[in-house]
């Protein structure tokens, strides 16, 4: 399951670029859960911080919820990784799935950058 704190712990495969950078599409909210939970020591996605600049971090909020469709990019090499229903595919060159990929594409077209649209159906 995707979650916020799993960025804390994602490079990106290609280039080993470090924070990922999370857009979420669609998310599911659990209201009943309360964990506690170690703050993210690297980066916080839910704040869009370094850990070192985290002060009084929301953990129980953050665990609260999580990640349905959405996409991570990494902003050194351009790359892109969608999640699909709650696993982010990290896969490169030959081994990403086209198939799961282009499914997702016709689902969230319209909240996708062309960019990435047109790269991915052209490969």
């Amino acid at each position: 399951m995707v979650k916020y704190r799993l960025s804390n712990y994602l490079i990106c495969p290609k280039c080993k670029d470090f924070p990922l950078e999370l857009n979420i599409l669609e998310i599911r909210r659990f209201e009943e859960r309360d964990i506690e939970v170690e703050p993210c020591d690297e980066y916080c996605s839910y704040l869009n911080l370094m850990g070192k600049d985290i002060v009084n971090p929301p953990c129980r909020e953050c665990m609260k919820n999580e990640i349905i469709y959405g996409y991570y990019i990494c902003r050194k090499c351009d790359m892109w990784y969608p999640i699909v229903d709650s696993i982010a595919i990290m896969h490169i060159g030959e081994y990403r799935p086209k198939k799961v990929i282009r499914k997702f594409i016709e689902k969230f077209r319209d909240k996708i950058p062309e960019k990435y649209v047109e790269r991915e159906l052209t490969s």
